[in-house]
């Protein structure tokens, strides 16, 4: 018998990536609903440690050590799970906030508008996300989970300013590569910013 590890012990990204997998298992079978599907995937990314996760499979079958494990690429992206998606607003004002699925691949092409991409409580089953621009006359703001970082990839950038404040410093968390063009646009790439009881 597998013995369980240390509650105070704290859970890697990977980890996190193997529960989400299996909440997802678990909706798809029909023992959770989508509501209760976001709120533990939510309160998963939020964890620090296994005792704060084990409580978010104890209802589920089949909830042991190997849960916990690192799941292999099928598993974490199921096969009906979307693998790109396109943002394309027009003079308009977009926003991503809260539990919706972050795919591998992003591609934002925005006209004269303002984008938000709030990552913080997302799910995101890949370990790299890559997102494509091609903006102009607009605003892009990306708000990366906790131990995420971002890689800007020789983006072209015009009569416009890009800012990550979330450069990699060494760790394993979920790599973000921004790549493509923008164009009299402003592009800030942050973490969470924390004041008090405030978070944005």
């Amino acid at each position: 018998m597998t013995q369980a590890p240390d509650p105070n012990m704290r859970v890697s990204n990977a980890e996190r990536e193997a529960i989400i997998a299996k909440l997802h298992a678990a909706t798809e079978e029909g023992r959770l609903d989508l509501d209760e599907f976001a709120d533990r995937s939510r309160q998963a990314y939020e964890a620090r440690t296994y005792g704060e996760v084990e409580r978010l499979l104890s209802d589920l079958p089949d909830n042991d050590t190997g849960a916990l494990a690192v799941p292999n690429t099928a598993t974490r992206m199921p096969a009906n799970a979307p693998t790109e998606l396109r943002i394309n607003p027009k003079a308009s004002s977009l926003q991503r906030t809260g539990d919706w699925v972050v795919p591998p691949k992003v591609i934002v092409d925005a006209k004269a508008s303002s984008v938000k991409l709030d990552c913080r409580h997302a799910v995101i089953r890949s370990g790299t996300v890559d997102i494509t621009l091609d903006v102009y006359a607009s605003s892009l703001e990306l708000v990366l989970p906790e131990g995420a970082y971002a890689v800007d990839d020789n983006t072209e950038v015009w009569a416009s300013s890009m800012h990550n404040r979330a450069s990699y410093k060494g760790g394993t968390g979920i790599r973000f590569t921004i790549s493509g063009r923008a164009k009299a646009s402003s592009v800030n790439i942050r973490h969470e910013r924390r004041f008090l009881w405030w978070r944005w």
